[in-house]
């Protein structure tokens, strides 16, 4: 009686941008596959890296997919994967295909929260169902065979019938106990208008906070913000300012001894690692609206500007923080390996 044949590894691709995990000022992105891909590791996924520029030639990854026998790809949101035809063009390709929404590019412009399906407002999408004309994810291919994944469940994303829902983690920092109420309020700028930081960092230094800022340095919005941050500290105001910081060695640096977080953006934030990572550092965050996953970090939120900016100054920063993610890159490894293993054409 002839043995069964042995079942081989599961194995994954992830596309990285081109910088890859060299520079001082990685993101979120970045710190997500880093980790993810890691605790895969762990897991007995053959889990590789591949850069940007070599996904651009579609054709060649998915010739790379086939010989390798990759069972799941995870392109970045930008992919060309995403665009046109490729979805009909390469079906093999596709059909290994996990996109992960860690922004919502495809859906709105402006990354403000994308607005609910009329058609799937009150109940998901199913696998085989049409797509309606009016379902605002259908230039994204929802009725292509790749699959999604979603870090929140939001009423956004029940377009998608192939979907889960797998959040990030925050135990690449320590748990740590950092809040001092009579320390610097940490401000992040670059996720509102120039006008809205130059009168947010008025308004505090008007009052006497003491200044810790960083910056979303991916956006216009970061960069004319950090021009504002440096003349501020050209006419002798004493702020401090960290042009970019890397999280797995300066984490004490940036939320060391701080009274509080204050986050203000209007994207809709899938996770933010920031937010995450000061509540996992014990420093409570304050932040606009509702903003994707920003109310389960916050411990002050506000519908405006002005109003979280009066709110800060009022509470004296003495809130208290958010609890610690009870999830860690372990947990969302192991489902993200559901997710490739469940994909794999050999079953």
């Amino acid at each position: 009686m002839s043995e069964a044949p042995t079942r081989r590894g599961a194995r994954a691709l992830f596309e990285i941008y081109d910088e890859g995990f060299d520079s001082p000022s990685w993101g979120g992105v970045e710190t997500a596959l880093w980790h993810l891909v890691r605790a895969l590791r762990e897991a007995d996924v053959d889990a590789e890296f591949y850069h940007e520029s070599e996904g651009a030639d579609l054709d060649a990854l998915a010739a790379r997919v086939e010989r390798d026998r990759v069972d799941a790809v995870f392109p970045l949101v930008e992919s060309a994967l995403f665009g046109g035809d490729a979805w009909r063009r390469l079906p093999g390709l596709h059909s290994r295909t996990v996109r992960i929404w860690h922004d919502v590019s495809r859906l709105s412009v402006d990354m403000s929260t994308p607005r609910p399906c009329s058609v799937h407002a009150s109940e998901p999408a199913v696998p085989g169902a049409p797509t309606e004309e009016s379902c605002p994810a259908r230039g994204t291919h929802p009725d292509g065979p790749m699959r999604e994944v979603f870090l929140r469940d939001l009423p956004w994303t029940w377009c998608f019938p192939s979907r889960s829902v797998i959040p990030w983690a925050a135990d690449h920092v320590p748990a740590r106990a950092l809040h001092d109420p009579s320390g610097p309020v940490v401000l992040q700028l670059g996720k509102i208008d120039t006008p809205d930081a130059e009168r947010c960092l008025r308004r505090l230094i008007g009052a006497g906070v003491p200044l810790r800022v960083i910056f979303a340095t991916w956006s216009r919005r970061g960069r004319e913000a950090r021009e504002l941050v440096r003349t501020q500290r050209e006419v002798g105001q004493k702020i401090e300012m960290f042009d970019t910081y890397d999280i797995r060695t300066d984490w004490e640096k940036v939320f060391g001894g701080a009274a509080l977080f204050l986050l203000p953006s209007v994207f809709h934030e899938t996770f933010n690692f920031a937010a995450a990572e000061a509540v996992h550092l014990g420093v409570p965050v304050a932040t606009l609206g509702e903003g994707g996953n920003l109310p389960r970090f916050a411990s002050l939120r506000a519908p405006t500007l002005d109003t979280l900016l009066d709110r800060v100054l009022a509470d004296d920063r003495t809130l208290a923080p958010q609890p610690r993610l009870t999830t860690g890159w372990r947990d969302v490894a192991a489902r993200y390996a559901e997710v490739i293993r469940d994909g794999r054409p050999d079953g």
